[in-house]
């Protein structure tokens, strides 16, 4: 059976949103969460660090799974699995089993994208993938945007686990209708080849694919360390530095969220079809160290300069990750994409685990949230340096 795009779209969005979004939910519910369960930032950054690292531990495996069971069922699991961290986040009564929670819900996170990633490969055509993995990735920041701007004040109505509950309830909705639309996996791809059989043989990198791969993991777990510090506390450094309502803050992220869905399709275009991979990259990484210095230079500038800043995060911290899908899909062959995904997946989520915990502390320690910026934007450097052999040896070929 061949999904209608319509619902093709909807299943990825969707499958994006919920294995990602549990993070952003509790950094938009940061100061509630710390009041109800009477702890600190450092512990705040544990939770997302409990989901990430989990993320990334399981993330090579769940992409041999991908590749060996095909990407519809793979990606069904991931709802499944979903809607299940939700509500043990929601039923949580104390912290530390909220981080058994968190630990649950890096499962779909860790299998999130090599089960769509797969699903592009196998459903959409070259010259429309940058598009579609656009549209994919900004499932992320959707999440983002219902997390920063319908969570806060769902949860001032109804309380914030009822709040999260919702979340859950939804996604289990579109697991059961993307397990009654596409019950089975495809037997053709977009170019008429025959993938069943590919789904259920995986195969090995070859060194020359298995050095790229390697080089995007690298700068995904610098990226990936940028944006778990940055994305992570932009709510809380709004509340407590310049004075926003914790709803306030969390439009944000909203507005970073937004944006970034555009972004997210704009970059993916550029990407594949005007400047490459590997220099859209470089520029994305220069651009989120810059949002590093604009948080640096946030107190003395003033409180207007965090929507400048939730804009240029948008375009950059917030988009990278299309990108490095897309070189993913375009470089690594089909039967093997899984792995791969999973491969740079387990240094995105790397990064992101250890950087919010380590911006909690050193704030926590300080009571300033400058030496952070300066070590994240350091980071985010590092990351273009990592690209820029990968950017000489694509333009010598």
């Amino acid at each position: 059976m061949q999904p209608r795009r319509s619902e093709y779209y909807l299943v990825l969005i969707w499958t994006m949103v919920s294995s990602t979004s549990q993070i952003f939910v509790l950094a938009a519910l940061a100061s509630t969460v710390m009041e109800e369960f009477a702890i600190n930032r450092f512990q705040i950054g544990m939770l997302g660090a409990a989901n990430t690292l989990s993320g990334a531990f399981t993330a090579p495996f769940s992409g041999r799974a991908v590749d060996r069971f095909g990407p519809r069922r793979s990606v069904q699991l991931v709802l499944v699995l979903s809607a299940i961290g939700y509500f043990l986040t929601a039923a949580a009564p104390s912290f530390w089993l909220l981080i058994a929670a968190s630990v649950f819900g890096g499962l779909p996170q860790g299998a999130g994208n090599p089960a769509t990633n797969k699903l592009i490969g196998v459903e959409s055509p070259e010259g429309r993938r940058g598009v579609v993995t656009g549209i994919k990735q900004s499932g992320v920041q959707l999440g983002v945007v219902i997390s920063g701007g319908l969570i806060p004040g769902s949860a001032a109505l109804v309380g914030w686990r009822w709040a999260v509950a919702s979340l859950g309830v939804v996604t289990l909705g579109i697991a059961f209708y993307a397990r009654a639309r596409f019950p089975e996996e495809s037997t053709t791809s977009a170019s008429g080849e025959t993938v069943q059989a590919k789904a259920h043989t995986p195969t090995t990198l070859d060194p020359r694919t298995k050095k790229t791969v390697y080089a995007i993991a690298a700068y995904s777990t610098l990226l990936g360390f940028t944006a778990g510090g940055v994305t992570r506390f932009l709510p809380l450094f709004a509340e407590e530095v310049l004075g926003f309502t914790e709803s306030t803050a969390g439009l944000v992220l909203a507005l970073s969220g937004l944006l970034a869905i555009g972004a997210r399709l704009l970059w993916g275009r550029l990407a594949e079809h005007r400047i490459g991979t590997a220099p859209a990259l470089i520029v994305l990484g220069l651009g989120s160290s810059l949002v590093c210095w604009l948080l640096l230079a946030n107190d003395a500038v003033g409180a207007w300069l965090i929507w400048v800043i939730a804009i240029v995060t948008a375009f950059s911290i917030s988009a990278w990750n299309v990108v490095a899908m897309l070189a993913v899909i375009k470089d690594v062959p089909l039967e093997a994409s899984g792995r791969a995904s999973g491969i740079v997946l387990f240094g995105f989520l790397g990064g992101l685990s250890i950087g919010s915990p380590i911006v909690g502390a050193l704030v926590d320690a300080t009571g300033s949230y400058q030496s952070s910026w300066i070590m994240l934007g350091v980071a985010a450097l590092m990351g273009v340096g990592v690209m820029v052999p990968e950017f000489r040896r694509a333009t010598s070929e």
